[in-house]
């Protein structure tokens, strides 16, 4: 259970890096557990081994031979001493590890908010040009980003997008584009275009309370993807079920690169997966010295 536990935290641990480092180090963290394995057994081993000598358990004693004070000695150090240092570890715990699930989820709702932005200028985002057509990721009824029931994504600070309440659980790419980031609870990916859009597209509001139920994810990251290939599946009546708003909303995070972000479709109006909705026209980059 103790392993089990620490496994946990070590996992949930990823986002919080990356949160202040600015990279995910999954591998890396998560092969700290086997470490802590080794090395709470070999400490254990080792002081089974010097509580045994100290019982008077060498080489030839019998239980003849093991004295009174031997066995209380061996009673102590094995079972009153452990339970006093494992409800100290436990109030420790308590009082230090913070990461809980709420926590989490404001961590992963903040990587949400700003991951995209690093990437505008990436080696894997080539520089957009001219006029393009953002198609939707999803079928359903289209809406302004301003819509949204979010301060964060409709006062434009992720970055001018649009949104979707789906009448369709599958989310397929809108572009050719790299998966930079497919986050953890499966509620997102983070794609940087082939045509230079970095696009965050978001399933429901508040969905990160799931855990990752209800949602399957297609792709991991660093994959290529083809326009319309299916990224996400979700099952919309748990979204439902959870009280939650499942409109899927789409911001492109390098917004900055671009003017003249407009909708080409009426908000309102139905829509299908792969339908022109968005035109976008890149600015000029200024020619380098």
């Amino acid at each position: 259970m103790v392993f089990l536990i620490v496994l946990m935290v070590i996992t949930d641990s990823v986002e919080y890096g990356q949160l202040k480092l600015g990279h995910r180090d999954e591998s890396l963290a998560l092969s700290v557990r086997p470490l802590i394995d080794k090395f709470g057994g070999a400490v254990s081993n080792g002081v089974v081994g010097q509580i045994a000598i100290m019982a008077g358990m060498t080489t030839g004693a019998t239980a003849a031979s093991i004295t009174a004070a031997g066995r209380t000695n061996f009673k102590l150090m094995m079972f009153a001493v452990p339970a006093v240092m494992l409800v100290i570890a436990i109030i420790i715990f308590a009082s230090k590890v913070i990461l809980s699930e709420q926590k989490h989820a404001e961590i992963v709702a903040k990587l949400e908010q700003t991951w995209g932005k690093k990437y505008s200028g990436d080696q894997d985002a080539k520089q957009a040009n001219g006029s393009i057509e953002l198609p939707t990721p999803i079928a359903g009824q289209l809406m302004n980003l301003s819509e949204v029931n979010d301060q964060t994504f409709s006062s434009g600070s992720v970055g001018q997008g649009f949104a979707i309440k789906p009448s369709d659980g599958r989310v397929l790419a809108p572009f050719d584009a790299t998966v930079r980031q497919v986050f953890t609870i499966r509620h997102a990916v983070g794609l940087v275009g082939d045509n230079g859009v970095v696009l965050l597209i978001h399933i429901g509001l508040g969905t990160v309370k799931l855990k990752g139920t209800g949602f399957i994810s297609y792709v991991t990251e660093g994959q290529k993807v083809k326009k319309g290939q299916e990224l996400i599946e979700f099952w919309d009546p748990t979204i439902k079920k959870a009280g939650l708003d499942d409109t899927v909303i789409m911001v492109v995070t390098n917004s900055k690169d671009f003017k003249n972000i407009k909708l080409t479709a009426q908000a309102g109006t139905e829509v299908k997966a792969e339908d022109n909705v968005m035109s976008l026209e890149a600015k000029a980059k200024a020619a380098s010295k």
